[in-house]
């Protein structure tokens, strides 16, 4: 999806991609939205501060936001709360086009981008999206793009496309107490920020090819999670791009039986299964005080918790990793494994039955 989005861009498809900014308001009042009613009819009528409602119900809708401040608040994150899937027809607009991000359930997207390269000139600041269910759009359940300030809470994302709750090219994020099922890619994903001051705490991740699923990113909090099911719990992945991946600290998270297999796609070219938490060319990142277990495989990824460069793909040697007062069992290959690469990776108290190389246990 990465390599989509910086093509689909400069293909413009008659999208305007600057957003006037909202005009001042006191704001705090609340619109409320009933089964049949637009709810992006009525995010468009909020101004900051303002809360749109939207009651129980079954909505065949897809929700963009571009204006600051805004809480969008459904009545429950279970079928019998609000229950947001894909319209008919998705709107026209630059979050629901194929070519460049695909048919999404709600987008907070930003004011002002360039259209030749994506980049972000303009921000959408303080957003919520909370208290929703969100199912089986073609390509992401909840996402952002060019926002500071979001916070993603008690949303069920389920059988979605690509991601199921993801943010790209963002600051000052939250993810927190929410669940993401069956995402053909991430069931959580941080993304192309190289100050992301992201954190990802409390969430459950399962079914998923990526659990949680850190990119090209660095500042990134990855806390009080449970992975289970995926192909992959947790990865730190440097993929080439300028920057890195890393300045992460992925602590206190239960991982556990990460054992479905993914085929190779054009993301990965191997299989991937049985991976708790992979550190792939990720630098200045701290695994500390995380249960994992059950995770086994045969793959590059197999594994409890795996350390490997990521100079094939053209990323960097891992470099200053801590990895510390974990607990693993019955992982296999190994509980640890580490490939030798990179300076200043350490090991330091794991309760751990196997390593790879031996001694990493104690």
């Amino acid at each position: 999806m990465r390599k989509l989005m910086t093509a689909g861009f400069a293909l413009g498809f008659g999208i305007a991609l600057s957003v006037p900014a909202a005009a001042a308001a006191a704001g705090g009042s609340t619109i409320v939205v009933n089964p049949g009613q637009s709810i992006q009819a009525a995010v468009d009528q909020a101004q900051p501060g303002d809360t749109v409602l939207v009651k129980p119900g079954v909505y065949h809708q897809a929700v963009l936001i571009t204006t600051d401040g805004i809480t969008l608040r459904g009545s429950g994150d279970f079928l019998g709360g609000t229950v947001i899937k894909p319209p008919a027809s998705p709107p026209r607009n630059l979050c629901n086009n194929p070519h460049v991000f695909g048919p999404t359930g709600v987008c907070i997207f930003a004011k002002q981008v360039n259209p030749k390269n994506g980049k972000v000139i303009t921000p959408v600041y303080d957003d919520t999206v909370t208290g929703l269910y969100v199912s089986g759009f073609a390509s992401n359940g909840v996402f952002g793009y060019g926002t500071y300030g979001l916070t993603v809470q008690r949303v069920k994302a389920v059988n979605n496309g690509e991601y199921g709750i993801s943010r790209f090219e963002s600051t000052k994020t939250l993810f927190a107490n929410d669940i993401a099922i069956g995402s053909a890619e991430a069931g959580f994903y941080v993304g192309d920020s190289p100050n992301a001051a992201t954190v990802v705490r409390d969430n459950v991740a399962t079914g998923n090819q990526f659990g949680v699923f850190v990119r090209h990113a660095r500042g990134v909090t990855v806390v009080h999670n449970r992975a289970t099911g995926n192909c992959q719990g947790v990865l730190v992945l440097d993929d080439g791009q300028p920057g890195g991946a890393g300045n992460a600290v992925i602590q206190s998270n239960s991982v556990f039986r990460n054992n479905k297999l993914c085929p190779p796609d054009e993301e990965h070219p191997f299989p991937l299964q049985g991976g708790g938490i992979l550190l792939l060319g990720a630098t200045q990142t701290q695994v500390l005080s995380n249960s994992i277990k059950g995770n086994v495989g045969k793959q590059l990824n197999s594994g409890g918790i795996v350390v490997l460069s990521a100079a094939p793909f053209h990323g960097s040697d891992p470099q200053f990793d801590t990895i510390a007062r974990n607990t693993a069992f019955r992982d296999k290959p190994a509980d640890l494994r580490w490939d030798g690469s990179g300076t200043s990776v350490n090991f330091i108290g794991n309760h751990c039955g196997t390593s790879v190389p031996s001694g990493l246990c104690h």
